[in-house]
């Protein structure tokens, strides 16, 4: 086995073993809460390793069932000295996707297991509240991959921040979702190397990145630049914003010098028991032998019934502008039963059915562990 395979399974070990730090979350979460991404997350955009405050918010006020020690405020923390923390998180799912009759040939229905997720995570503490060396690593589904690796100056005026290296791009909703079309269909899924700075003065939120314009490649291989823009303001009630993109060389074609534009406005509401999400957005990219605009849409709504115990309804539509236009909706529960264990059940309408057995109808079942 390589070198390289003897690591990643350390790393886990290490983790599992060490880490008990919960690390994932949902926009719809910092909306209900009246939070920015960067109260709960290491990233000052959201997504991967949490905070201490992130830590300490998820295990006493997120789950249905708080330990007697976390209720004494006796929190589990991811530290493995005062300058070194880890953490993960691992989502196995059984999906069975549904028959479709109508197709050509008739797709039968299916079942499959998968671990769907398995992240790992580090960060080091280089200078305390102002230099931070980060590590999210993919170790499941497939081998192992960096998802990022940055360095993280922070502390400066405005609240300002400067990260360097691999990252998510800092645009739009950050959904768990790989599914939703505002992932899927603006090609933003991926990871690229770049520059981002931001500031929070306030209730705002600012940030803007230029990087290569290539996600999952290690090096860059056009002329092109892509630089994402995203500003929100966040009060105790509304999250309002918008975000833009322009990629100077669209990384999904061959035909080079052809750009990929896109931008938006993102919302989130909340009130009572129930939060909201919305983000619109409008692409213009080359398809055959000119451009076109194409819209993408999204939204979802949140009930919480008690505490641990929340529903979601979501919507995603996509108009390719030419084509079958694009509908799926998506509803089910999602208990946080301890702060270790959430268990989702969802079902997930497709139409049309555009690709044999490709975007039938969907029931997934869902085990996402944190440590």
């Amino acid at each position: 086995m390589p070198s390289s395979r003897y690591s990643s399974l350390l790393a886990v070990l290490v983790l599992v073993l060490c880490a008990m730090a919960t690390v994932h979350a949902e926009p719809y979460l910092a909306v209900r809460e009246g939070l920015k991404c960067s109260a709960c997350h290491v990233n000052r955009t959201g997504q991967g390793k949490r905070n201490a405050f992130g830590v300490s918010f998820t295990q006493t006020k997120l789950p249905a069932i708080v330990t007697p020690a976390a209720q004494r405020g006796d929190i589990i923390n991811r530290n493995i000295s005062e300058f070194l923390s880890v953490g993960a998180d691992f989502r196995l799912v059984n999906t069975t996707a549904l028959s479709v009759k109508k197709a050509t040939p008739p797709a039968k229905t299916q079942n499959t297991f998968l671990l769907f997720e398995g992240n790992v995570y580090g960060e080091v503490t280089l200078v305390k509240d102002r230099l931070t060396f980060y590590v999210d690593e993919q170790v499941a589904p497939d081998a192992a991959g960096n998802r990022e690796i940055l360095g993280i100056l922070r502390g400066l005026p405005n609240n300002a921040y400067v990260k360097v290296g691999r990252m998510f791009l800092p645009y739009g909703l950050r959904l768990w979702d790989f599914d939703a079309f505002i992932r899927s269909q603006t090609g933003l899924l991926g990871q690229d190397f770049g520059v981002e700075v931001g500031a929070e003065p306030g209730p705002v939120s600012l940030s803007a990145a230029v990087s290569n314009g290539e996600p999952f490649r290690s090096f860059d291989t056009n002329r092109g630049k892509q630089l994402t823009l995203s500003i929100a303001g966040v009060t105790p009630v509304v999250r309002v914003g918008g975000s833009f993109s322009v990629n100077t060389t669209d990384p999904t074609i061959a035909i080079a010098r052809k750009a990929l534009t896109m931008g938006g406005p993102f919302v989130g509401l909340t009130g009572g028991p129930v939060t909201v999400l919305g983000e619109l957005d409008v692409v213009r990219r080359y398809v055959g032998t000119k451009y076109v605009t194409q819209k993408v849409v999204y939204g979802e709504a949140n009930i919480l019934f008690t505490r641990g115990v929340s529903a979601k309804v979501a919507y995603d539509y996509f108009d390719p502008s030419g084509g079958p236009k694009l509908k799926r909706v998506r509803i089910g529960f999602e208990p946080f039963i301890t702060q270790f264990i959430q268990p989702r059940l969802f079902y997930a309408v497709n139409r049309p059915h555009v690709l044999p057995g490709a975007n039938g109808d969907q029931v997934t079942l869902e085990l996402h562990m944190l440590f």
